[in-house]
């Protein structure tokens, strides 16, 4: 089971894309007493794999960061930070525990979505890179910024990135679609063919396609999402929706209860129906759904546009490395 564990919601950063700001939510953190029960909670269960430290900005707390670090037994534990509150110090400290990597936000050469200065990003990303080498850097494009894609990642990899995560703004609506989709295709097939970097999204339609095997998405089947006070909730963009709440710490998960509330919840999107590379598609992510559509039963056109250009852009390479033959 992998668990992603909301030490607060609150963060130092307000970027203009940022999902917290969309869900309405109570902004609150981990007391004390919350941080143990959480910990003691997975402890009890014996199954974790990886847990994600997750925010917000987790970092504004790194003495309950530190904490989970400490007294969770996980194959792994990864730490997301937007990287502005990262330093030497604290970076040695995670690496020496062996089994924690920090995952950082960078959008760029330009990251004025995010309200920072690029060069204090770029310093701590040198900074990480130095002891981890392989970081994965996550990088959120809008529409604004989708003409740079390309520039953006490479502008990343001068830095000596090797594993770059780049993921849409998830409430883009362009004016334009089919102006936007050619624009996508064109950065997307740009990035396809750089060399020695491994891009998360490509790489996992490639897996998808080679194994012939749609993802399912299921109510805490693999993964639960704990929020700062203690529910469980089957992934971010549900937190304190009270009809998908599915547990606490007191009672544990009570996901059958909610899997027959929500039947919904793992349905390709209503607007896949019929496309002949759905199979390979991940709009069936209800948190996906949610976070583009606010609901479970849709996807956004945006979003089932970047679905079809990753897809196409993942069968144009595999069909360069098996000697132009298609899948």
């Amino acid at each position: 089971m992998d668990y992603t564990i909301s030490i607060t919601n609150k963060c130092n950063l307000k970027c203009s894309y940022c999902y917290e700001r969309h869900l309405n939510t109570e902004y609150g953190c981990i007391t004390e007493e919350m941080r143990d029960k959480i910990a003691d909670y997975i402890k009890r269960q014996g199954n974790a794999e990886t847990v994600y430290l997750f925010g917000g900005e987790p970092l504004l707390y790194k003495d309950t960061v530190k904490y989970y670090c400490e007294n969770i037994d996980a194959e792994q534990i990864v730490i997301t930070t937007n990287g502005t509150l990262l330093n030497e110090e604290f970076i040695k400290w995670c690496i020496d525990r062996k089994n924690v990597v920090i995952n950082m936000s960078h959008d760029g050469k330009e990251c004025t979505e995010r309200g920072v200065d690029t060069a204090v990003l770029d310093a701590n990303l040198k900074i990480l890179l130095k002891y981890q080498p392989d970081t994965l850097v996550q990088l959120v494009y809008t529409e604004q910024t989708l003409p740079k894609l390309y520039d953006n990642i490479m502008y990343l990899k001068e830095l000596g990135v090797k594993k770059v995560s780049a993921t849409m703004d998830a409430f883009l609506m362009p004016e334009d679609l089919d102006s936007f989709g050619d624009i996508m295709r064109e950065q997307w097939r740009k990035i396809g063919e750089i060399k020695e970097l491994f891009v998360y999204e490509l790489a996992a339609k490639k897996n998808s396609i080679k194994e012939h095997k749609p993802s399912i998405c299921e109510i805490c089947r693999k993964k639960v999402f704990i929020n700062w006070d203690g529910s469980f909730y089957p992934c971010v963009q549900f937190q304190n929706i009270p009809e998908y709440r599915c547990g606490d710490v007191y009672v544990g998960i009570e996901a059958e209860k909610a899997r027959k509330a929500h039947p919904d919840y793992s349905m390709l999107s209503e607007r896949c129906k019929g496309c002949e590379i759905a199979m390979y598609c991940r709009n069936s992510c209800a948190c996906r759904k949610m976070a583009t559509t606010g609901t479970v039963r849709d996807i956004s056109e945006a979003a089932c546009m970047e679905e079809q250009v990753q897809i196409l852009t993942a069968l144009e390479i595999l069909s360069k490395e098996n000697g132009g033959n298609k899948q």
